[in-house]
């Protein structure tokens, strides 16, 4: 083990796990290890945001802005008694979420454990398009419900399927149109328009490195020897041409923020390498979003002084995640 340490091997490969929130999440080879914070401790209240890092505290913002959002406040269902509740509380619509690049699935996870105690009913679905990685997802859901990690409703609530986030897709890998269109209940159109998939949460922590960042040294070298590229470059013919607010490596940004405007989604989250990076994908949400931009609120997560002190982000260095919330009417 030490041998393989000092060559810059990954500890969470070595020793095979690592915590994430209130769960233990499996790591083996291939498939991208997610970061998390030693500083964190386990869990189980969305209020509970402190001292939290990258990925873990996008998790846990993500599901304080649906409890905020969707959800009614404990104290008015206690005063609601024999009143018609909300239907995002009552079960007769589950809340929905897609999880996008979900690689070991622990963002799926980690959301399914915070948000069941306050909604009746979830559907979860986890998308990658590595075979490898959606195996090891569908083995840290059956890990942490046999650990006890995970209540047993998530069995039926959290599904893993391969599909393709950038591409068209075809008989063999699925675009993401018609996985969500085949397991999210449709939203309730008004106006005679087609029917479109419902998605009350759209998250995901896509690849992200440039070509050149991958190779200059500003990866770093056990992530660049020891982890999928494919989790962290994304493909540069996939880049669209013509657009002034991208750059290759904000491919899958811009295939995310479409399906979002697609489906109209509540609210999305996206982490991004930096705040420069950040700031591109906010430029391109306003690009797509011209015609109608009082719809949308808009923020760079975290961006307070309070925030980033609170969860342990450097203020001009790390990674930040875009939060788009769709303002309700």
């Amino acid at each position: 083990m030490c041998y393989r340490r000092s060559r810059g091997y990954p500890l969470q490969y070595i020793l095979g796990d690592q915590p994430f929130g209130n769960l233990e999440i499996l790591c083996r080879p291939g498939v991208l290890i997610p970061r998390f914070d030693r500083s964190a401790t386990p869990l189980c209240r969305v209020a509970d945001l402190a001292h939290r890092s990258d990925t873990e505290a996008y998790a846990y913002q993500a599901a304080k802005l649906v409890v905020d959002q969707v959800a009614i406040p404990q104290e008015a269902q206690e005063g609601q008694q024999g009143e018609e509740r909300p239907d995002s509380l009552h079960g007769s619509k589950p809340l929905q979420i897609l999880d996008l690049c979900t690689g070991t699935g622990c963002i799926a996870l980690l959301v399914h454990t915070l948000l069941a105690p306050r909604f009746e009913r979830m559907r979860i679905i986890g998308i990658d398009i590595s075979p490898k990685a959606l195996s090891l997802a569908r083995q840290n859901l059956d890990y942490n419900l046999h650990r006890g990690l995970l209540g047993q409703r998530a069995s039926t609530e959290i599904q893993f399927h391969r599909a393709d986030v950038l591409g068209p897709g075809d008989d063999l890998t699925p675009n993401v149109e018609k996985i969500a269109s085949e397991y999210l209940d449709p939203a309730e159109e008004s106006d005679g328009a087609p029917p479109r998939p419902r998605c009350d949460l759209l998250i995901s922590n896509p690849p992200y490195i440039s070509t050149s960042d991958f190779r200059n040294g500003t990866t770093s070298r056990s992530v660049r020897l020891f982890e999928p590229k494919l989790a962290l470059v994304p493909p540069t013919n996939n880049c669209p041409s013509g657009d002034e607010h991208s750059r290759p490596e904000d491919v899958f940004y811009t295939r995310i923020l479409a399906l979002s405007l697609k489906m109209q989604t509540k609210i999305t989250v996206l982490e991004c390498g930096d705040i420069k990076q950040a700031e591109r994908v906010v430029a391109i949400h306003t690009s797509m979003t011209t015609e109608n931009p009082d719809v949308f609120e808009t923020e760079i997560w975290p961006s307070t002084e309070q925030d980033m002190s609170s969860h342990g982000f450097h203020p001009h260095q790390g990674s930040r995640c875009v939060i788009i919330q769709r303002r309700q009417n």
